[in-house]
């Protein structure tokens, strides 16, 4: 398991955001930099969004959850 350092975590979310939007093609491992980091959505909606990130040429091998926000409760 590697450690997410503050930078691995912005390219992380880099790669997450960039799958959101369709592009899963030329994703880099946040931790070795090799092309082919494969992002999977696993998200548990409408409670967080969860996210496998996975390289082949390092190991790299983590999840990520991104905690969703709830709407608030009114009692009137």
């Amino acid at each position: 398991m590697a450690i997410l350092t503050d930078e691995k975590m912005r390219k992380a979310m880099r790669a997450i955001n960039a799958a959101r939007q369709g592009a899963v093609d030329d994703q880099r491992c946040p931790d070795c930099n090799a092309q082919g980091l494969l992002v999977e959505d696993r998200s548990a909606r409408p409670h967080a969004e969860w996210y496998q990130l996975t390289c082949s040429a390092c190991g790299f091998d983590e999840a990520i959850q991104i905690p969703l926000g709830t709407t608030p409760i009114t009692l009137d």
